[in-house]
């Protein structure tokens, strides 16, 4: 059993609150995050989300079963389990304030990959899945960027 740990950080002027509404709304995933566009997000769990809400994010071929692991004012994880190639794993976003404002964007995925599949994924492959949690986390950014500065501009016109 093969473990790829990959991090991604970027600095964003937004309030938790207001990182985490956007987060937090796995049903919007596809709207904002260009490489999630073509799934398909099933809430499997009702109500508010905090630990044990489940949810999974499914294309024609593979699905992931997700579950919020943590969730508290600086910090959401989940856990996952995808069907294809068959491999489990964990993702964690954490929020450290700045000391000029803003705060630190931290997400850290742990994969965990069976030896026929460790040995098939190369560099290569790596490289990509560190481009794809750069990726979320720039367009999360954006997202959340973006909606701040339209609910400011509304609140001074």
């Amino acid at each position: 059993m093969a473990k790829y740990e990959i991090t991604a950080v970027t600095i964003i002027q937004a309030e938790p609150a207001d990182v985490w509404a956007v987060l937090d709304n796995f049903r919007n995933w596809p709207d904002w995050m260009p490489a999630m566009q073509n799934l398909q997000v099933e809430l499997l769990t009702p109500g508010q989300i905090k630990p044990g809400y489940r949810f999974r994010l499914r294309n024609k071929l593979v699905h992931a079963d997700l579950e919020v692991t943590t969730c508290t004012r600086l910090e959401r994880a989940t856990r996952f389990r995808l069907n294809l190639p068959p491999l489990t794993g964990a993702n964690q976003c954490v929020l450290t304030p700045l000391e000029h404002g803003g705060y630190r964007l931290e997400r850290k995925d742990w994969i965990n990959l069976p030896g026929p599949i460790a040995t098939f994924l190369n560099a290569t492959q790596r490289q990509r899945l560190e481009q794809l949690a750069a990726d979320f986390l720039l367009s999360l950014k954006r997202t959340v960027e973006q909606r701040g500065s339209f609910a400011q501009s509304a609140a001074t016109d």
